[in-house]
């Protein structure tokens, strides 16, 4: 009897022995072709729920590094140096720190940010984590493409370049530009160079290599990113259509760098894949992309065959059930399909973007199926809670990133606005902290920072948000509070970072590591979120400029 207990195929035989093999046949290649394309439906949509997926984080990279790059642009360190002739050192020394905050904020991402004035000057630039020196900065930059193109744009437009290697890093990158006005002229351009291994980073981190693998194909046949390769950061891309690429194969690529999109069917290694591909959009941002590149997400069609011969057994059960008695078969067809819907409803609600989980306690292919389907929804769940934290919190602290902080405070000053509630927001910055880490090293200062990280974590209320603004600075976010509430958190905050004690503070001036704290209310001291953050930038550097280990606030 154990053998009919754990095997599907013993069930089926006996009922076949018993209700004959002409009937049986017949009725089980009706359900099987049904089933088939019920599941070859579900493969493909997941095809597409994984592809939309990976092509909205590209996307959303070009979109993020325009915007940004735009945003940085607009730091008044740039147009001053223009106007303010007789402060141009202090000017350039304000773009340095500029320069040196967006390298902190994208180490992954940002291999170089300089800025050119027209003639081809450069006046500060940092490359990795390293200012220039004077003797250090290029005269020339005008013979460079990017340059050339970057003074076509428009106020507040972008160019994005074709990759190029950086002539300082030695490496594939993307060049971003955008030009500076001054009284209506351009004078000059901020200038950021993205990394190409950061594109692979990306895919890496979107795709499941158990499952399937991605690649990206710019429009001359050339892989930009593919997760089955380690790509040189300097050597030439590799050429997609080589000798030994099967037709079918060339076929997709073809299409890719024609810029179509579809569902096929190749053939690679003497495997079968489904493959879904579509272009990289870049008709959502102001300027101009020179990137012309088509995404492509595969899976191996063993993995729905394997599935497909299970359903097979299971049609089976059910073409031998409906040719028996009416009564017995309903009853035995109800049995056996219940399992079957079950996992088909939650196959289709998974590949509609939830994460469901199914408990059928049986102990043959069905139970072995709904195991196999449950890991995999459990695979989902941890990609999805990875790519979460990866969007919005902190590698090093655990707090919330700045990406999050900017989207969270731009939410709750309208927020506020719309229902005249209160909101506050703190800016915070670790006092001498460069020395800290002179003195202790990075590794202890980066213990430094999570542990304050922590004390915040135990200094706010739940509903406060508190982030990393970048490199030592932090930042608070005080829902509902007017600026005297958030005063007294600050100073809660104050009082818990200087009492904990930190290894090798004693050397820090004052014998131990503090912070500096500025305060600002919305809306009395500003109309927006940016204003809010000025607001509160001004008053930390009149806390520093006071003495530090304190906190300053703006009012209206």
């Amino acid at each position: 009897m154990s053998i009919f207990k754990k095997s599907l195929r013993a069930k089926f035989t006996l009922i076949l022995f018993l209700y004959g093999a002409l009937p049986l046949t017949a009725a089980s290649v009706f359900f099987y072709y049904t089933a088939k394309d019920a599941l070859f439906e579900n493969v493909f949509r997941e095809l597409r729920w994984n592809a939309d997926g990976i092509a909205s984080v590209l996307e959303s990279h070009f979109i993020e590094t325009s915007r940004n790059l735009v945003i940085a642009s607009k730091n008044t360190a740039f147009a001053m140096y223009f106007t303010d002739h007789g402060n141009s050192a202090y000017w350039r020394n304000e773009q340095k720190k500029t320069l040196k905050y967006l390298r902190s904020i994208y180490p992954d991402m940002l291999d170089e940010a300089c800025f050119i004035d027209s003639t081809g000057q450069e006046i500060s630039r940092i490359i990795y984590d390293k200012v220039a020196n004077d003797d250090e900065l290029s005269s020339d930059e005008h013979r460079r493409t990017f340059f050339k193109n970057s003074f076509d744009m428009g106020e507040a437009e972008v160019y994005q370049g074709r990759p190029e290697i950086s002539e300082d890093s030695g490496r594939w990158v993307i060049p971003n530009a955008t030009p500076i006005y001054v009284n209506g002229g351009k004078v000059a351009i901020l200038h950021f160079e993205i990394t190409m291994t950061y594109f692979q980073l990306l895919l890496k981190r979107a795709i499941n290599p158990d499952r399937g693998y991605g690649f990206i194909l710019n429009n001359e046949g050339e892989f930009m990113a593919n997760t089955l390769m380690d790509l040189s950061e300097s050597g030439p891309f590799p050429r997609a259509v080589t000798q030994e690429t099967a037709p079918s194969l060339s076929r997709v690529y073809k299409k890719m760098t024609d810029g179509e999109s579809g569902i096929e069917q190749f053939s690679s290694g003497g495997k079968e894949f489904y493959v879904i591909f579509r272009p990289i959009s870049t008709s959502y941002m102001k300027g101009r992309n020179a990137n012309r590149w088509s995404m492509a997400y595969a899976i191996p069609a063993d993995r729905v065959y394997l599935e497909l011969n299970i359903i097979r057994y299971n049609v089976i059960a059910l073409a031998v059930t409906f040719i028996a008695v009416i009564l017995a078969a309903y009853a035995v067809g109800n049995h056996i399909t219940k399992p079957i819907r079950a996992l088909a409803g939650a196959t289709n609600r998974l590949a509609a973007g939830e994460t469901p989980e199914i408990d059928i306690k049986r102990e043959d292919e069905i139970g072995q199926l709904s195991s196999s389907f449950n890991m995999m929804v459990g695979a989902v769940k941890k990609r999805d809670a990875a790519l979460e934290a990866l969007a919005t919190k902190d590698g090093l602290t655990g707090l919330y990133n700045y990406r999050h902080f900017m989207e969270t405070l731009d939410k709750e000053v309208k927020k506020s606005a719309r229902f005249g509630r209160p909101l506050s927001l703190l800016i915070i910055d670790i006092d001498h902290f460069k020395d800290y880490n002179d003195t202790n090293g990075h590794i202890q200062g980066n213990e430094a920072l999570k542990k304050i990280a922590d004390i915040f974590g135990g200094s706010v209320r739940d509903v406060d948000i508190a982030a990393r603004y970048g490199g030592e600075e932090f930042a608070v976010i005080l829902p509902e509070t007017l600026l005297e509430g958030a005063v007294k958190a600050a100073e809660r905050i104050r009082e818990n970072v200087e009492r904990a004690s930190f290894p090798g503070e004693e050397s820090q001036p004052g014998g131990s590591l503090t912070v500096s704290i500025g305060a600002a209310a919305f809306p009395e001291a500003a109309t927006d979120a940016a204003n809010l953050i000025e607001a509160a930038d001004m008053a930390l550097y009149k806390a520093k400029s006071l003495g530090r280990n304190r906190i300053c606030s703006v009012y209206g």
